[in-house]
């Protein structure tokens, strides 16, 4: 009983802190910034579909066509992400052929496309429709295959098993190509270059070589969680459910530091 009222007090601290930032004339971000000396390896993103499905060879085609006649780029450059596409499209090592699975999208009507909060890639609108980068290309890919495009919020951590289990058809959403992914899924090639940044409050820190013994805030299972374990020795690592948590709780204070995806860090910050 005291560990609970211990956490619903620190969450509601933290909700009254994230409060008052909005409701100050500023922004929620607007006192943090990319620690720019200390940013990670560059990153592929990819889409990833069940193991054995044809749809990742699929999806393949329509990016190859859409980085040829400038469509990716100029959807790209709706969202301030031109910079980040690769000059050109390669494919991935995909090569199953078997349409079991775009059968069995075709035939239930939808495409799910597991999504998190993502801003640029996979955020809603004022009426609630997903809009971005991922979002737009998804329902442009999901219309080739005559099916409509549904996005389902899931635990990036599980996202896996929700493939796995037939909760959702892909993983779309600015997801990093790791052997561990390739090893289970079928995956497209990189549409996206990207990396993971330190975000921090504005003069807060200098390098990171300051962060030991501080804590520092990542999503469960992403990019950042993994390159905070490796390079941030000494640091305590926070796991949280989104990246845009991670982002709060810097801005909070309830967390020093927290490692994200530089196209999300670029275009929220931004915005500001």
């Amino acid at each position: 009983m005291k560990k609970t009222i211990a956490f619903l007090l620190s969450t509601a601290l933290f909700v009254s802190v994230v409060l008052s930032l909005t409701s100050c004339g500023g922004g929620v971000y607007e006192n943090l910034t990319i620690l720019e000396s200390d940013c990670f390896e560059s990153e592929a993103y990819g889409v990833a579909f069940r193991r054995g499905s044809d749809l990742a060879a699929a999806l393949d085609e329509m990016f190859a066509s859409d980085f040829a006649d400038g469509t990716a780029s100029r959807i790209a450059g709706d969202y301030g992400l031109s910079g980040s596409l690769p000059a050109t499209f390669t494919a991935g090592s995909s090569s199953v052929t078997d349409t079991t699975d775009s059968d069995y999208v075709k035939g239930k009507g939808t495409l799910i496309v597991g999504v998190t909060v993502f801003d640029g890639m996979d955020y809603q609108d004022a009426e609630g429709n997903w809009i971005g980068f991922d979002a737009d290309m998804a329902n442009r890919f999901a219309a080739k295959l005559g099916v409509r495009a549904e996005f389902l919020e899931i635990e990036w951590d599980n996202k896996l098993t929700d493939l796995a289990s037939k909760n959702i058809d892909c993983i779309w959403n600015g997801m990093t190509i790791t052997p561990a992914v390739e090893n289970a899924c079928e995956v497209t090639g990189s549409y996206m270059q990207n990396g993971q940044v330190l975000v921090i409050k504005k003069g807060a820190f200098t390098s990171a070589s300051e962060l030991t013994g501080k804590q520092i805030a990542v999503e469960g299972g992403s990019a950042g969680y993994y390159q905070a374990t490796e390079k941030l020795v000494g640091a305590k690592i926070k796991e949280v459910p989104a990246q845009t948590d991670a982002l709060l709780e810097v801005s909070a204070g309830t967390s020093d530091a927290c490692v994200v995806d530089y196209v999300l860090a670029k275009s929220l910050l931004r915005s500001e």
